[in-house]
């Protein structure tokens, strides 16, 4: 439940605070998944190391401590307004470490480009990409980039969607389950792809990638946990955006906000989306 481009230069959800402190929100709740993988990566002091897709930078900071004044992170994204808010982090913090950049990933490669110019040939040490894959309509020219960019032995860190639909309440939760299948379509419509993790193994490895650990992130929690949380944020915000597309009335609004709050007022489960951690060496 990350961002989806209207167009090439903006995100449907917005690129104002209030989507900027539900972006905070989301990545506190899944900071400790994305620190284990960080680990498990060996990603460390003194490396160069690219955050895909950066949005307000929250990731690109915590990088940043981890790479240690000696090393560099070059934070991708479409959206000024988004990169605008991580330069200001990083100057109050006076974290020189951090290079933000504008690009848009799914455009073709360009070596004239800032982008492509930022993005060295072998300069990479690692790339850590959560929930960005799905929102490209083309994964090609990101992945290509990360092949040219990371060194050999370089390693990628993906937190992606596998099976979106698991998305659920129980034991009522149908008209949740109809609101998950309208999301699906408006991605689908906008070219993205909310099971993209079935297709980047057989990418990847084309591109002289090797596979090195993978595991499942789908949680099942109760209503007070963060992960419960974390859904009915979502569930607050994407409302107004199939609404404005057309795929969501007032009336199955109303219908939704009554399940849910039947939901939090009873012993429910709130299972997220299948979402899938990998992480791959550049051979």
């Amino acid at each position: 439940m990350s961002r989806i481009r209207a167009n090439q230069a903006t995100y449907v959800l917005g690129s104002h605070a209030e989507e900027r402190g539900r972006l905070e929100r989301q990545h506190q709740i899944w900071r400790p998944e994305m620190l284990a993988g960080w680990d498990r990566a060996g990603f460390g002091p003194g490396q160069r190391l690219l955050d895909v897709g950066c949005g307000p930078g929250f990731a690109s900071l915590d990088l940043a401590e981890r790479v240690g004044g000696h090393g560099q992170v070059l934070a991708i994204d479409s959206a000024p307004a988004y990169l605008e808010h991580l330069r200001q982090q990083c100057q109050q913090r006076q974290l020189l470490q951090v290079m933000p950049q504008l690009g848009d990933l799914a455009q073709d490669l360009d070596p004239a480009s800032a982008l492509d110019r930022a993005l060295e040939t072998g300069s990479l040490d690692g790339a850590w990409c959560r929930w960005v894959a799905m929102f490209l309509p083309r994964l090609e020219p990101l992945l290509d980039r990360l092949a040219a960019a990371l060194r050999p032995g370089g390693r990628l860190v993906l937190h992606e969607y596998i099976k979106w639909e698991t998305f659920a309440l129980h034991p009522k939760g149908d008209q949740l389950a109809k609101f998950a299948a309208r999301c699906i379509q408006h991605w689908w419509a906008h070219g993205g792809d909310p099971n993209v993790a079935q297709r980047l193994p057989q990418l990847l490895e084309a591109r002289g990638f090797r596979l090195l650990h993978s595991s499942s992130l789908m949680a099942c929690s109760p209503t007070d946990h963060p992960k419960a949380q974390w859904l009915i944020d979502f569930l607050t915000s994407y409302p107004a955006q199939l609404a404005t597309a057309g795929l969501w009335s007032a009336a199955e609004q109303a219908d939704l906000e009554a399940e849910l709050a039947w939901g939090q007022q009873h012993a429910s489960l709130w299972v997220t989306p299948a979402i899938v951690e990998m992480v791959w060496e550049r051979l």
